[in-house]
């Protein structure tokens, strides 16, 4: 008996999802495809990076180049007293940085960007022996640019030596400091106690046996035994666990009834009612002899 829907086709019993994978062919010239698309879109739209070009060696021929000796190399930085931005100098700084160091002309398009107080620092701090090329590697700048703060520097540098506190001065010049002597005022006139009061506080701080000895104050105030007065109850967990029939036996004994009475009433043995009569009569001497 044949099936009209059966076919003897070798394509029908492949599955449906083989015929959607991709060769190996179409897989690389879709990763080449969505790749060199990658690149393009990196190339268009991601921020450029400045990279500065190799310097070119210098001849020995012609001028050496100016070196500026960085008098505060080691006395100003962060790690030291007058820290990275030092007080006595700042407007001395900032007021070189501001000035034009562009030479373009005011007005429309024009535009004079003071250089960076922090780079001006910076080289102070860093660098012992200040030159062109040494601003140029410490601050990645070009050759033009750090013309500009080698120029600043040579400006800051005497007006700071000028400007220097006393305590600097000795201290670049390897001068100790002195030792002062201690100039602490214990106590003033406004705090000083009148006879008066120093009559009321040694009065105040007198001893006891200033009038009477120890044995006396101990025959008048005997001194009782800590744990004297301590009775031991139930605690809280014994109580959680007692009988709930406890109270009423407790109440019936109160009221003079006999044990057996109580048996009958209560259902509790003749037992438990004579241990909980004898605890009842132990805790009663207690508190008596209290």
């Amino acid at each position: 008996m044949s099936h009209p829907h059966v076919s003897n086709s070798p394509t029908t019993t492949e599955s449906p999802t083989s015929t959607n994978l991709l060769s190996q062919a179409e897989l690389e010239a879709l990763n080449a495809r969505i790749s060199a698309n990658a690149d393009k879109w990196l190339a268009d739209n991601a921020p450029k990076t400045k990279s500065r070009t190799g310097r070119k060696p210098k001849s020995n021929r012609g001028a050496k180049p100016k070196v500026i000796e960085n008098p505060f190399y080691g006395f100003i930085g962060c790690t030291t007293y007058w820290e990275r931005y030092p007080a006595f100098a700042m407007d001395i700084i900032e007021g070189i940085a501001r000035l034009d160091w562009h030479d373009r002309p005011t007005g429309i398009g024009g535009k004079s960007m003071p250089l960076s107080v922090r780079n001006l620092v910076v080289i102070l701090e860093s660098v012992p022996a200040i030159t062109n090329e040494a601003v140029e590697d410490l601050l990645q700048l070009g050759e033009r640019h750090a013309r500009r703060y080698f120029k600043a520097i040579e400006l800051i540098v005497p007006w700071m030596m000028k400007s220097r506190p006393q305590s600097l001065v000795n201290e670049m010049d390897g001068i100790e400091p002195e030792p002062k002597a201690c100039e602490w005022d214990d106590c003033g006139d406004a705090c000083a106690p009148s006879v008066e009061e120093l009559a009321k506080l040694h009065h105040d701080l007198r001893t006891l046996t200033a009038y009477k000895t120890a044995e006396e104050y101990e025959v008048e105030y005997p001194i009782h035994p800590i744990n004297a007065n301590v009775v031991t109850l139930p605690t809280h967990h014994q109580h959680q666990r007692q009988n709930p029939k406890r109270q009423d036996v407790v109440r019936m004994l109160a009221q003079g009834m006999a044990v057996k009475a109580i048996e009958r009433a209560t259902g509790v043995s003749a037992k438990t009612i004579r241990k909980w009569r004898d605890e009842l009569q132990t805790v009663q001497g207690k508190l008596q002899v209290a």
